[in-house]
Protein backbone atom coordinates (compact mmCIF):
# COMPACT_ATOMS: atom_id res chain seq x y z
CA UNK A 1 0.00 0.00 0.00
CA UNK A 2 2.76 2.10 0.97
CA UNK A 3 4.36 1.70 -2.63
CA UNK A 4 1.22 2.82 -4.32
CA UNK A 5 0.65 6.05 -2.50
CA UNK A 6 4.24 6.73 -2.90
CA UNK A 7 4.10 5.87 -6.60
CA UNK A 8 0.80 7.77 -6.71
CA UNK A 9 2.18 11.00 -5.80
CA UNK A 10 5.64 10.81 -7.54
CA UNK A 11 3.40 10.65 -10.62
CA UNK A 12 0.86 13.92 -9.65
CA UNK A 13 4.41 15.52 -8.25
CA UNK A 14 5.63 14.75 -11.85
CA UNK A 15 2.34 15.96 -13.78
CA UNK A 16 2.23 19.21 -11.50
CA UNK A 17 6.31 19.97 -12.94
CA UNK A 18 4.75 19.16 -16.40
CA UNK A 19 2.08 21.34 -16.16
CA UNK A 20 4.22 24.48 -14.31
CA UNK A 21 7.23 23.98 -17.15
CA UNK A 22 3.99 25.43 -19.27
CA UNK A 23 2.77 27.83 -17.27
CA UNK A 24 3.82 31.71 -17.75
CA UNK A 25 3.73 33.96 -15.05
CA UNK A 26 3.28 37.87 -16.15
CA UNK A 27 4.60 40.28 -12.90
CA UNK A 28 3.54 43.34 -13.53
CA UNK A 29 3.97 46.93 -11.67
CA UNK A 30 2.54 50.12 -12.53
CA UNK A 31 4.16 53.56 -12.13
CA UNK A 32 1.15 55.77 -11.48
CA UNK A 33 0.10 55.18 -7.54
CA UNK A 34 -3.15 56.81 -8.34
CA UNK A 35 -4.04 53.41 -10.28
CA UNK A 36 -4.74 51.35 -6.64
CA UNK A 37 -7.32 49.04 -7.29
CA UNK A 38 -7.76 49.54 -11.42
CA UNK A 39 -8.29 46.87 -13.12
CA UNK A 40 -5.93 45.50 -16.18
CA UNK A 41 -6.57 43.41 -18.78
CA UNK A 42 -4.50 40.55 -20.57
CA UNK A 43 -6.49 40.93 -24.29
CA UNK A 44 -5.70 38.34 -26.80
CA UNK A 45 -4.45 39.97 -29.64
CA UNK A 46 -6.64 37.45 -32.04
CA UNK A 47 -9.89 36.37 -31.28
CA UNK A 48 -10.37 38.41 -28.24
CA UNK A 49 -13.90 37.56 -26.41
CA UNK A 50 -15.38 38.21 -23.32
CA UNK A 51 -14.36 34.35 -22.53
CA UNK A 52 -10.55 34.95 -23.42
CA UNK A 53 -9.62 38.14 -21.95
CA UNK A 54 -7.91 37.86 -18.33
CA UNK A 55 -8.54 40.90 -15.72
CA UNK A 56 -7.05 41.65 -12.15
CA UNK A 57 -6.88 44.81 -10.05
CA UNK A 58 -3.62 46.74 -9.22
CA UNK A 59 -2.81 46.22 -5.45
CA UNK A 60 0.13 47.97 -4.31
CA UNK A 61 1.15 48.97 -8.01
CA UNK A 62 1.48 45.30 -8.83
CA UNK A 63 -0.45 42.71 -10.72
CA UNK A 64 -0.07 39.29 -11.82
CA UNK A 65 -1.52 37.10 -15.00
CA UNK A 66 -0.86 33.01 -14.50
CA UNK A 67 -2.18 30.90 -17.76
CA UNK A 68 -1.03 28.19 -19.87
CA UNK A 69 -2.08 29.66 -23.11
CA UNK A 70 0.66 30.76 -25.56
CA UNK A 71 0.01 33.59 -27.67
CA UNK A 72 0.13 37.37 -28.64
CA UNK A 73 -1.51 39.35 -26.01
CA UNK A 74 -2.32 43.34 -25.10
CA UNK A 75 -2.12 44.43 -21.40
CA UNK A 76 -3.88 47.34 -20.86
CA UNK A 77 -5.61 49.49 -18.06
CA UNK A 78 -8.97 49.67 -17.82
CA UNK A 79 -10.92 52.56 -19.99
CA UNK A 80 -11.31 55.51 -17.73
CA UNK A 81 -7.75 55.16 -16.48
CA UNK A 82 -5.40 54.32 -18.92
CA UNK A 83 -4.84 58.16 -20.29
CA UNK A 84 -0.93 58.23 -19.98
CA UNK A 85 -0.31 54.61 -19.52
CA UNK A 86 0.69 53.14 -22.87
CA UNK A 87 -0.71 49.86 -23.67
CA UNK A 88 2.12 47.00 -24.05
CA UNK A 89 2.12 43.54 -26.38
CA UNK A 90 3.17 40.72 -24.85
CA UNK A 91 4.18 36.74 -25.62
CA UNK A 92 2.33 34.89 -22.88
CA UNK A 93 4.93 31.83 -23.14
CA UNK A 94 6.00 29.87 -20.38
CA UNK A 95 8.19 31.64 -17.63
CA UNK A 96 8.59 34.65 -15.87
CA UNK A 97 7.48 37.94 -17.70
CA UNK A 98 8.32 41.39 -15.83
CA UNK A 99 6.36 44.42 -17.40
CA UNK A 100 6.14 48.06 -16.16
CA UNK A 101 2.82 49.71 -17.59
CA UNK A 102 3.16 53.66 -17.76
CA UNK A 103 4.05 56.35 -19.91
CA UNK A 104 6.13 54.09 -21.95
CA UNK A 105 5.63 50.59 -21.18
CA UNK A 106 8.21 47.43 -21.24
CA UNK A 107 8.44 44.07 -20.41
CA UNK A 108 11.62 41.30 -20.32
CA UNK A 109 12.27 37.99 -19.03
CA UNK A 110 11.15 35.22 -21.65
CA UNK A 111 12.93 35.00 -25.05
CA UNK A 112 10.34 36.07 -27.05
CA UNK A 113 9.11 39.22 -24.88
CA UNK A 114 13.08 39.88 -24.63
CA UNK A 115 12.72 40.10 -28.35
CA UNK A 116 9.65 41.88 -28.39
CA UNK A 117 11.20 44.62 -26.95
CA UNK A 118 13.42 44.84 -28.71
CA UNK A 119 11.35 45.43 -31.91
CA UNK A 120 9.12 48.00 -30.09
CA UNK A 121 12.41 50.39 -29.70
CA UNK A 122 13.34 49.88 -33.15
CA UNK A 123 9.56 50.83 -33.82
CA UNK A 124 9.99 53.46 -31.46
CA UNK A 125 12.50 55.12 -33.23
CA UNK A 126 11.45 54.39 -36.55
CA UNK A 127 8.24 56.45 -36.00
CA UNK A 128 10.65 59.27 -34.69
CA UNK A 129 12.59 59.22 -37.50
CA UNK A 130 10.38 58.63 -40.34
CA UNK A 131 7.31 61.40 -39.25
CA UNK A 132 10.82 63.75 -38.55
CA UNK A 133 11.95 63.01 -42.19
CA UNK A 134 8.71 64.00 -43.66
CA UNK A 135 7.52 67.09 -41.93
CA UNK A 136 11.03 68.17 -43.78
CA UNK A 137 9.24 66.82 -47.18
CA UNK A 138 11.96 63.94 -47.25
CA UNK A 139 9.87 61.63 -48.81
CA UNK A 140 12.86 59.51 -50.38
CA UNK A 141 14.61 59.48 -47.19
CA UNK A 142 11.42 58.43 -45.09
CA UNK A 143 10.48 55.72 -47.95
CA UNK A 144 13.89 54.21 -47.61
CA UNK A 145 13.57 54.36 -43.56
CA UNK A 146 10.65 52.45 -43.83
CA UNK A 147 12.50 49.74 -45.66
CA UNK A 148 15.63 49.12 -43.84
CA UNK A 149 12.92 49.23 -40.77
CA UNK A 150 10.82 45.94 -42.51
CA UNK A 151 14.17 44.41 -43.75
CA UNK A 152 14.75 44.43 -39.95
CA UNK A 153 11.46 43.51 -38.93
CA UNK A 154 11.63 40.17 -41.22
CA UNK A 155 15.31 39.45 -40.41
CA UNK A 156 13.80 39.30 -36.32
CA UNK A 157 11.47 36.99 -37.97
CA UNK A 158 14.36 34.36 -39.22
CA UNK A 159 15.89 34.97 -35.81
CA UNK A 160 12.92 34.36 -33.63
CA UNK A 161 12.02 31.44 -35.77
CA UNK A 162 8.52 31.86 -38.41
CA UNK A 163 6.61 29.51 -36.36
CA UNK A 164 7.27 31.07 -33.18
CA UNK A 165 4.41 33.05 -31.68
CA UNK A 166 6.37 36.13 -32.34
CA UNK A 167 8.03 34.88 -35.21
CA UNK A 168 4.29 35.01 -36.88
CA UNK A 169 3.54 38.42 -35.04
CA UNK A 170 5.84 40.05 -37.03
CA UNK A 171 5.93 38.20 -40.66
CA UNK A 172 2.10 39.21 -40.33
CA UNK A 173 3.53 42.81 -40.43
CA UNK A 174 6.08 42.96 -43.18
CA UNK A 175 5.43 39.58 -45.22
CA UNK A 176 8.09 37.82 -47.14
CA UNK A 177 7.83 39.76 -50.61
CA UNK A 178 6.16 42.86 -49.04
CA UNK A 179 7.42 45.93 -50.57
Amino acid sequence: MKKIITTLLAGAALLASCSQDKEYVIYGTVCNPDLEGAQVFLVPVENATKETIDSVYIHNQMFEFRGTEEKMADIRIERFKRYGNENLLVVTEPGETFVTIGQVSSGRGTPQNDSLQVWKNLTMQYFQQSGSLRKQGMKDEADALRDSYASRTRQMVSNVGKESTLGKFLDSRFPEGSR
